[in-house]
């Protein structure tokens, strides 16, 4: 029998296929053996290590280059950033260098000997001369100027660094002009600058020497010190200097206090009274020159003629003043109160309140008889000549009529007729 029949029918060949080897229960079949290629050069395995090696150093090149590339981008990246940086740092410090402002009023800068630089700014900073003291430094050592010399400038806000510090190394040989004004007072008038379009009253001495550059410290120093000239012969002892800064121009060297100024304009108000022979003629008027000056300070704020543009009507306005002059010359020998509106202007000015008639101060002449405690403005060489020389006459009164002209009045009942007629505007104001 050449074979047996499985249960399912399966045929198989009870012969042994002795070439067919059998491997072990349980064993993974073993992988057919490769054909070998008989074109394959000898060597291969070889081949494929090396190529392997140099896809290493291919990875290692690469991975340097992309390295190489990241820090190229980093490098770039700081260059682009100090550049905008420095440009920045850069168009700051040109602008620094520019003038603060516009402003060409000049101020008083004085460099004391042995200053150094940095004291320098800071000085220029304070008087808000320059816009930044760092970049003053760095200008002074980048460009060698170091040689900044002691003395007194005036310096104006509209200049650059580079002016200011060519100056200060060539030193400042700067004059001032000053020029006070008749009818000016030693404080502002809030009063007179509330009338005056800016709102500024630039009339004051505190307001003309700041300007000038002295500092408010500087300025109230110089209105406390004490001053040598015969012209504070009969002043009252704590009086004020009010009434004695003459109005006129003045030039002072660059290096002058404010205490030397007004030492100047004293000296220059005394020869004005000497060349006017004010002593003797204010004495023949029953006067002394403090009382002269007192009542002409009155009659320089009633009307002010230093300003009128032609002679002739300098002229005319002085006799006006001659007038004025003569009222209260009168007023005052009767023991009558002067009655004047400037008066307690000047009174509320002082105490800073507004201006009324019934104002309670020594200084308000319609409540008040006698003289003010001192003069209340600076007089002018008109309204003091128009004192020492008052018109003839015996008026008491007078008013500034709204066509602009003097009327003056005996009798009180004169007065109310010339009120009526000719000014209804302007005495309806007080």
């Amino acid at each position: 029998m050449d074979g047996f029949k499985r249960q399912n029918g399966q045929q198989f060949n009870s012969r042994p296929n002795n070439n067919r080897q059998v491997p072990p229960l349980g064993a993974a079949p073993r992988p057919a053996p490769r054909a070998i290629d008989p074109n394959q050069p000898m060597g291969q395995k070889a081949n494929i290590s090396l190529n392997s090696d140099h896809d290493a150093a291919s990875q290692k090149v690469s991975k340097k280059k992309r390295r190489l590339r990241r820090w190229m981008i980093i490098l770039i990246t700081v260059m682009v950033f100090l550049t905008v940086v420095f440009a920045a740092l850069f168009k700051w410090y040109e602008m620094q260098l520019r003038p603060v402002s516009s402003d060409s009023n000049k101020v008083s800068v004085t460099v004391e000997d042995g200053s150094s630089v940095s004291t320098v700014a800071n000085t220029l900073a304070s008087k808000n001369l320059i816009r930044n003291r760092l970049a003053f430094e760095v200008y002074v050592r980048l460009n060698n100027k170091n040689s900044i010399k002691a003395g007194t400038c005036m310096i104006a806000p509209s200049e650059s660094v580079a002016d200011i510090v060519n100056r200060m190394n060539n030193g400042c040989h700067d004059s001032k002009t000053i020029t006070f004004y008749p009818g000016g007072t030693l404080e502002s008038s809030k009063y007179k600058a509330s009338q005056s379009s800016s709102g500024v009253d630039k009339t004051s001495v505190r307001y003309i020497l700041r300007q000038a550059g002295y500092s408010d410290d500087e300025i109230s120093n110089a209105f406390k010190a004490k001053y040598d000239s015969p012209l504070f012969a009969d002043r009252p002892s704590g009086s004020s200097l009010e009434g004695y800064v003459f109005g006129e121009t003045y030039q002072f060297t660059g290096d002058a206090t404010a205490k030397d100024a007004l030492q100047t304009v004293f000296d220059h108000m005394y020869k004005v009274v000497q060349k006017n022979d004010l002593v003797n003629k204010f004495k023949a008027q029953g006067l002394t020159l403090y009382q002269g000056l007192t009542i002409a300070s009155i009659v320089e704020r009633e009307l002010g003629c230093e300003d009128k543009p032609t002679v002739e009507r300098k002229n005319r306005c002085y006799q006006y003043q001659r007038g004025i002059a003569q009222v209260f010359i009168a007023r005052y020998k009767k023991n009558m109160q002067l009655g004047s509106d400037v008066t307690f202007i000047y009174a509320a000015d002082k105490a800073g309140v507004k201006p009324k008639v019934d104002i309670d101060s020594p200084y308000n002449t319609r409540k008040h008889t006698g003289l003010p405690p001192t003069p209340i403005a600076t007089p002018g060489e008109l309204s003091l000549k128009a004192v020492a020389d008052p018109a003839p006459g015996d008026n008491l009164f007078f008013i500034a009529g709204d066509d602009g002209l003097i009327y003056f009045a005996k009798t009180d009942e004169e007065h109310k007729n010339n009120i009526d007629k000719y000014c209804q505007k302007l005495c309806s104001i007080v």
